[in-house]
């Protein structure tokens, strides 16, 4: 039910964005076409590169890949420099806005400053420096804006799924306890009631308490097994998957049971905060194409086991990320080993024990 609703919101956003930003598109476009142009020839150019970012803004939304953004950019770079009227940054800002949900920080933020440049240019080339100047800054306030506000969101829908199923849990569990405290009590001490009876009736009667002192036990028995059925714990993949999806670089291949539920949402944010930052971690530093992510249950805990096909990496000590894995894994009682093989790739194996009860 939690991931139901997570998903259902996570489409609605979508839709939304995606709407608004064809909205966007058409909006840019309006001054153009009501101010028109002194040659017709450069209205039907701007018309053409106008038209092929719509078409590619809709095929990047229906389909959603990075080679398609890039020919965005170089679209509104064609706009600007057959007919500039201001406004076109806006476009620039849809781009930064759909990279948030796909690249990490280093990536989108350089991205963004690459196509910024190439903008600036092309309003100094259309009209002059001093166009260029006062428009070029704050259009690249608003794209480093909708970057991070997407980068965040995306980040956020995966805490979402662990949010909401540990809601649902404590509801559950809240439910199942006074249930067990209601109903467990006075079949105990009917069970006891009865065990008494028993040794003062006389023989014909034995046999009616002694069947219905185990019907008092079944029952115990069943209320028992139903509360311990409510333990069935956040539901991990889904939000697994909500954090690696849309990865463009590398390619996540992640490998976890489709029912892999912890009833500690402490430990299962441990292990989605470490995903997050070994996928991270690849992204920035390794060069990989590939990076491998293993989750599994042994009897006694957790383990994810994580290896790229990149670089490897020359430094000895722990990095920032690193050291903040590790401490989360060692203040929860687990431990982190690191398997660097320099020129074949970085992999990282943590191991996470189960808190009692868990």
């Amino acid at each position: 039910m939690g991931y139901a609703i997570c998903h259902s919101s996570r489409m609605s956003t979508q839709r939304l964005i995606g709407f608004a930003s064809v909205v966007a598109w058409l909006m840019v476009g309006v001054p153009a076409i009501l101010g028109g142009a002194n040659e017709p020839i450069r209205l039907v150019q701007w018309a053409i590169a106008y038209a092929l970012f719509g078409a590619l803004l809709i095929a990047d939304l229906v389909r959603p890949r990075l080679w398609l953004l890039a020919l965005q950019a170089l679209s509104v770079i064609v706009i600007v420099l057959v007919l500039c009227d201001g406004f076109e940054g806006t476009l620039m800002v849809l781009i930064a806005i759909q990279l948030g949900a796909r690249v990490d920080r280093r990536t989108g933020i350089a991205w963004i400053l690459v196509q910024t440049l190439l903008l600036g240019a092309a309003i100094a080339i259309h009209w002059s420096l001093r166009p260029a100047y006062l428009l070029t800054p704050p259009y690249l306030g608003f794209q480093l804006l909708g970057f991070v506000m997407m980068a965040q969101n995306r980040e956020l829908r995966a805490l979402q799924a662990i949010v909401a199923d540990s809601s649902r849990l404590g509801e559950r569990l809240r439910i199942a306890q006074e249930l067990h405290d209601a109903l467990g009590h006075r079949l105990t001490v009917l069970t006891l009631n009865l065990e008494a009876a028993l040794l003062r009736t006389n023989d014909e009667a034995r046999e009616d308490i002694r069947k219905a002192q185990a019907l008092a036990r079944e029952l115990l028995a069943d209320v028992r097994a139903i509360v311990a059925d409510k333990h069935d714990g956040v539901h991990l993949t889904n939000a697994l998957r909500t954090l690696v999806e849309n990865v463009p670089r590398p390619r996540v291949h992640l490998q976890v049971d489709d029912d892999l539920r912890i009833r500690d949402p402490e430990r299962a944010n441990i292990i989605l905060r470490c995903t997050q930052e070994i996928v991270t971690n690849a992204a920035r530093h390794s060069g990989a194409e590939n990076l491998w992510i293993v989750i599994t249950r042994s009897g006694d805990g957790f383990q994810i086991a994580a290896h790229d096909d990149g670089r490897g990496r020359e430094e000895t000590r722990d990095g920032f990320g690193l050291r903040g894995m590790r401490s989360r894994i060692e203040n929860a009682g687990g431990e982190l080993r690191i398997e660097n093989r320099p020129g074949r790739g970085f992999g990282v194996v943590a191991v996470l024990p189960l808190r009692s009860g868990a």
